[in-house]
């Protein structure tokens, strides 16, 4: 990692002799191999009469591509944010490599757009700070606008902080509930946080089983855990698979696949489910089916 270069380029480009380039490397040969925990382990190598300089505790060119992409794709902050972040995940590479990356996102960066409001300017201190939190074991109380834009105040005991599509969220449970039901709150939708001086609280067990609540629920939405069962007949039986974590599949032929899922039924599963369109049809329960039928009547009647 990091640009090749010889005696003779770097005496030409500073216009000095070769003797004292390599007087000047051997220098820097001797500073990183005497202070490798001040240098971060960077070592100046030479290989086939060129130098570079080993960076090993940097990402990989390969592993920086894939992480500048997720980045770009998840579009949680504002561009300037995310700018600024790819600059600091650069640092420490070659000239070369770094106009490479830049070149390479230009159009991406170009046509960025962050999701919702264009991500919380404190984004990355607030989840520092609820992390810490989670970590202490202590409830908090929080002010969150909801989707109708009425303030509210919530006493909870946090579970975690997740990001999906598009959004970080902070999975608590009420302090005021007995049922230890875990909900979503939006981090961009938090508008103050406080910590308080008590432990949150998740009954004998002592720790909430984030498991379930990740497997479960669909697009951030809770509702009561029950099991669907449907027929999927599109192309990519993974695709259903990662949407939903708890499918089973129960029978396949050559023209669909017929799967049972465990859900937390709520608004959230039937946008998952119509999302895939006529590529998957609910058998049961007759509950579910009546509520996509009733939600595809209303869809009609806007293109009638």
């Amino acid at each position: 990692m990091g640009e090749r270069v010889t005696t003779g380029k770097l005496a030409s480009e500073y216009q000095v002799s070769g003797k004292s380039i390599q007087r000047d490397l051997n220098v820097v040969r001797s500073f990183f191999s005497e202070n490798r925990e001040l240098a971060g382990n960077r070592e100046l190598v030479k290989e086939n009469g060129f130098y570079y300089l080993d960076h090993t505790d940097l990402l990989s060119p390969d592993e920086l591509l894939l992480v500048i992409k997720v980045l770009i794709g998840s579009r949680v902050m504002d561009k300037a944010k995310l700018q600024e972040l790819l600059d600091k995940l650069m640092r420490g590479y070659s000239c070369q490599d770094r106009e490479f990356f830049k070149n390479l996102f230009k159009d991406d960066m170009k046509l960025y757009r962050p999701a919702g409001d264009g991500g919380s300017a404190d984004l990355f201190e607030r989840v520092w700070k609820l992390e810490g939190m989670i970590r202490r074991g202590n409830a908090i109380r929080i002010s969150y606008e909801r989707l109708d834009n009425e303030l509210v105040d919530r006493e909870l005991y946090p579970v975690s902080v997740v990001f999906s599509e598009y959004y970080f969220y902070l999975l608590a449970c009420r302090a005021d509930k007995d049922d230890m039901l875990v909900i979503y709150y939006r981090l961009d939708r938090i508008k103050s946080i406080k910590e308080l001086d008590q432990k949150a609280y998740f009954g004998t067990n002592g720790r909430y089983d984030l498991s379930d609540a990740k497997r479960y629920s669909q697009n951030m939405f809770m509702g009561k855990r029950i099991t669907i069962r449907f027929v999927y007949t599109g192309p990519s039986i993974e695709a259903i698979l990662d949407r939903f974590p708890t499918a089973e599949i129960v029978r396949r032929d050559e023209e669909e696949v017929e799967l049972t899922a465990s859900v937390e039924y709520s608004r959230g599963t039937i946008m998952e489910l119509l999302s895939q369109g006529s590529w998957i049809r609910v058998l049961k329960p007759d509950n579910v089916v009546e509520d996509i039928q009733n939600e595809l009547r209303v869809m009609k009647s806007y293109y009638m």
